[in-house]
């Protein structure tokens, strides 16, 4: 059986090992795929509105540098990867 995994609200990558949020409680993972970091990037002294926001301005500047693999380095990509489809998962079709 395959461990349960999550969506980044940022860019869409569904392999994060925890929800980026519970409550007000941040996960600290950093998104291998666009480098988001829940509790730093996303800091908003609480307000989920602020995140959403927060995400919204991420989401665009990783659009606008070409949608990288953040954690080359660490992790590479899975296989097939494709960042495109990817994003339809946050911001639809």
């Amino acid at each position: 059986m395959d461990p349960m995994t999550f969506v980044c609200p940022v860019c869409g990558y569904d392999g994060l090992i925890e929800p980026a949020w519970d409550g007000k409680n941040a996960s600290d993972e950093i998104c291998p795929s666009c480098g988001t970091q829940f509790g730093y990037h996303d800091a908003s002294g609480g307000s989920a509105a602020g995140r959403e926001a927060i995400y919204s301005r991420r989401r665009n500047q990783w659009i606008e540098q070409g949608m990288p693999w953040h954690s080359l380095a660490a992790e590479p990509p899975p296989n097939n990867w494709d960042p495109g489809s990817q994003l339809q998962r946050v911001v639809g079709p």
